[in-house]
């Protein structure tokens, strides 16, 4: 086996393990969304912006596990497919994802939700529990081009790292 195969091959055992996690945590029934809805709220509000989801991110798909400002077809659909999300690249890399201008960013400016649903901006932190696997992100999103600071993405770290907290206690019944 090559160093390339190598890696393949053990980058699909991490991912298999990653969604065996969402499933053990339950991520994709609606429960999850009572746990999160003050969340999700808080972070649009202290960014100061229109959207913000828990996204959960499948091999096909991303779920939002809770979200706030959609409406239309994504709401509806509480998700997207995977090669339109931005949280992907997030979880992917294990680290945060921003977007101060999705129509001049070269891994977004040409996906259909800039060009259709009006994305401009995108803040999103992974979530990444107890085990280590990235499972989805916290993320804000704007209908304008915008700036993130240290202290906004600081507000979305904590936040994503209290969402964490209450998914993996509300699979061992630590409460909320």
């Amino acid at each position: 086996m090559t160093k390339i195969d190598d890696a393949a091959a053990r980058a699909g055992r991490e991912d298999e393990a990653r969604l065996r996690e969402i499933v053990e945590l339950d991520l994709l029934s609606p429960g999850v969304d009572d746990i999160l809805q003050a969340t999700v709220v808080e972070a649009a509000e202290r960014l100061g912006l229109p959207q913000a989801m828990v996204t959960v991110v499948l091999d096909q798909a991303q779920f939002f596990a809770a979200h706030h400002g959609l409406d239309g077809w994504m709401a509806e659909a509480r998700g997207t497919p995977v090669e339109w999300s931005f949280c992907a690249l997030a979880v992917a890399s294990g680290e945060p994802f921003v977007v101060e201008d999705a129509t001049t960013h070269p891994l977004t400016r040409d996906n259909p939700l800039v060009a259709h649903e009006g994305i401009r901006c995108y803040a999103g932190i992974p979530l990444v529990s107890s085990r280590g696997h990235a499972l989805g992100t916290l993320c804000v999103i704007g209908k304008e081009s915008r700036t993130f600071t240290g202290a906004d993405l600081d507000a979305l770290r904590e936040l994503a790292t209290k969402a964490v907290r209450r998914i993996e206690e509300r699979k061992t019944g630590g409460g909320a």
